[in-house]
């Protein structure tokens, strides 16, 4: 096992614990810490293991499994990315309303 593959690992059982904790102070639903629990356990089954990617990574004609989880990321990122732009606008949306409104009222 790589320094790689134990830093991985180490990080994915802290992000774990992150959640965890998160869950104790009831801010996640139960949907959602399956979901993190879930992706983090797949993060370090792929970390310990990268051969499992090779197949894939030969079918999508990449040359190293390194790089189909960089695109991978790449993907991600860019989708969270948006998403957060999306939600940081209809946030401003709606203080914006709110604010507005309350002007009216004090007058």
């Amino acid at each position: 096992m790589s320094i790689f593959q134990i830093g991985a690992t180490l990080f994915a059982l802290f992000m774990m614990y992150v959640v965890s904790i998160h869950r104790r102070k009831s801010r996640l639903s139960l949907f959602e810490v399956g979901f993190w629990y879930s992706m983090w356990f797949v993060f370090i089954v792929i970390s310990i293991f990268p051969n499992l990617l090779l197949g894939i990574s030969g079918a999508l004609n990449f040359q190293r499994v390194f790089d189909l989880l960089l695109v991978l990321a790449l993907m991600v990122l860019t989708v969270l990315v948006v998403l957060s732009y999306f939600t940081q606008k209809e946030n401003k949306r709606k203080l914006e309303e709110f604010v507005r409104k309350q002007a009216i009222n004090e007058k």
